[in-house]
C-alpha cells in the first residue's frame, strides 16, 4: 500500500510540474503601447494627456483601477486654483469598494499643499469625478490579479495575520515535539531535502523581494503597475525574483507529496502546518533585513546551516527491504515494523 501511495504521490507531483511548466512558458507580457479598452468614450483632450502622463508615472489614460477602500469622494467638479472652501461647496459622489475605475484626466495645482496632482476618474458615463493622486494610489490597486496579490500581501492587516499565524503555528510545533517527538523542521526533519530546498529558496527570494523595494522602488513600482510572471526579458533582479518565485511553487508541491509518503497522514499536516509557520518567519527575517549587509551575510550563514543540519541529521542513508521508505539507521521501519539489518 505505501509503494502504490508514493506512486500516486509521485504521478501527481510529475503533472503538476508539467502543467506549471506549460503555464510559464504561455505566460507574455502585453506591450506597454498598448491601451486597455475603455469603459466609456473619452474625449480627445483627455487622450491627449496619456503620453505626458506616462513619461513621469508608470500608469496612464486608459489605466484600469479596483477601489479597496470602503469608500472614496470624488468631486465633480474640475478643480481650479485650490480652496478648500471651494471643494467643500462642489457636487461630490462616491465609490465603493469593488468599483472598477479608470483614469481620464490629469491636472496639476502647483499651490495646492495637500497633493499638486488631481487625477479624473470615471466608473459609468454618470459616475467620474477628481481626486488627489496619493488618495487614488493609497485606496485602489490596479486591474490585474498580480497587482491585487501584491497589494493585499503587503498591507499591515496581513502582516499581523502572518505574525500570529506564525507564532501559533511554531508554539504548537515546538509543544508536540517535545511531548511525542514529533518531526519538526531543522529539528527532527523528515528523509528528505525539499523542505529545506524550499526554506534557501524562500530566504532568497524574500531578500530578493526587500532589496527590490529598498534599494530599487522605480523598478518595482513598475512591476506593480505592469506586472508578469514571465521572468524571460525582465530587468536582472525581477528575473531572478520570478524565477524563485516559480522555484518556490514547484518545491512547495514537492515537499507536500514528499511529506506525505514520509510520514503518516497525521503527522505529516503537523509537520507541514509548523513547516508553513517557519516560512514565514523566515520571509520576515530576510524581507526586513534586505535593506542591509546584514541580510545577505545572515543568507549565507542560514543556507549553510540548513544544508549541514539536512546532510548530517536527516539525510536518508537506507531504504527498507519491505515497502521501500526512507531511512536514517537501520532497524525497525517506522512505516510497516519490518526489521532491517
Amino acid at each position: 500500500m505505501r509503494g502504490r501511495r508514493s506512486n500516486k504521490l509521485f504521478g501527481l507531483t510529475r503533472l503538476c510540474v508539467i502543467l506549471a511548466a506549460l503555464a510559464l512558458v504561455s505566460c507574455f507580457k502585453p506591450s506597454s503601447d498598448a491601451e486597455p479598452p475603455f469603459p466609456f468614450e473619452l474625449g480627445a483632450e483627455f487622450l491627449a494627456d496619456s503620453l505626458s502622463s506616462r513619461l513621469v508615472r508608470d500608469y496612464g489614460v486608459g489605466y484600469n483601477f479596483i477601489v479597496d477602500a470602503s469608500s472614496l469622494l470624488l468631486l465633480e467638479d474640475r478643480p481650479a486654483h485650490w480652496s478648500e472652501g471651494a471643494v467643500a461647496a462642489s457636487d461630490s459622489l462616491w465609490l465603493r469598494s469593488g468599483d472598477a475605475v479608470v483614469v481620464a484626466a490629469f491636472l496639476v495645482i502647483p499651490e495646492d499643499s495637500v497633493d499638486s496632482v488631481w487625477v479624473k476618474v470615471a466608473r459609468d458615463q454618470l459616475t467620474m469625478g477628481w481626486l488627489h493622486e496619493n488618495e487614488l494610489l493609497s485606496a485602489c490597486y490596479p486591474d490585474d490579479p498580480i497587482s491585487a496579490f501584491i497589494f493585499l500581501f503587503s498591507s499591515r492587516h496581513m502582516l499581523w495575520f502572518w505574525l500570529i499565524m506564525a507564532a501559533v503555528a511554531v508554539t504548537i510545533g515546538i509543544r508536540l515535539f517535545r511531548h511525542k517527538r514529533l518531526h519538526l523542521i531543522h529539528v527532527a526533519d523528515v528523509p528528505s531535502a525539499y523542505p529545506t530546498l524550499l526554506l534557501i529558496t524562500l530566504a532568497f527570494a524574500s531578500l530578493l523581494y526587500g532589496h527590490l523595494q529598498n534599494t530599487c522602488p522605480q523598478l518595482w513600482v513598475q512591476f506593480y503597475f505592469h506586472p508578469t510572471l514571465n521572468p524571460l526579458a525582465q530587468p536582472r533582479l525581477i528575473c531572478f525574483f520570478l524565477m524563485s518565485v516559480w522555484l518556490l511553487l514547484l518545491l512547495t508541491i514537492a515537499t507536500v507529496s514528499n511529506v506525505l509518503s514520509c510520514l503518516p497522514l497525521k503527522d505529516a499536516m503537523l509537520y507541514i502546518f509548523t513547516l508553513a509557520g517557519v516560512s514565514v518567519v523566515v520571509y520576515l527575517i530576510f524581507s526586513y533585513t534586505a535593506s542591509t549587509p546584514v541580510g545577505f551575510l545572515l543568507f549565507v550563514v542560514y543556507s549553510i546551516y540548513a544544508l549541514y543540519h539536512y546532510w548530517t541529521c536527516a539525510r536518508a542513508l537506507y531504504l527498507c527491504g519491505h515497502c521501500g521508505a526512507k531511512l536514517r539507521d537501520k532497524g525497525r521501519c517506522p512505516h510497516c515494523g519490518a526489521i532491517n539489518d
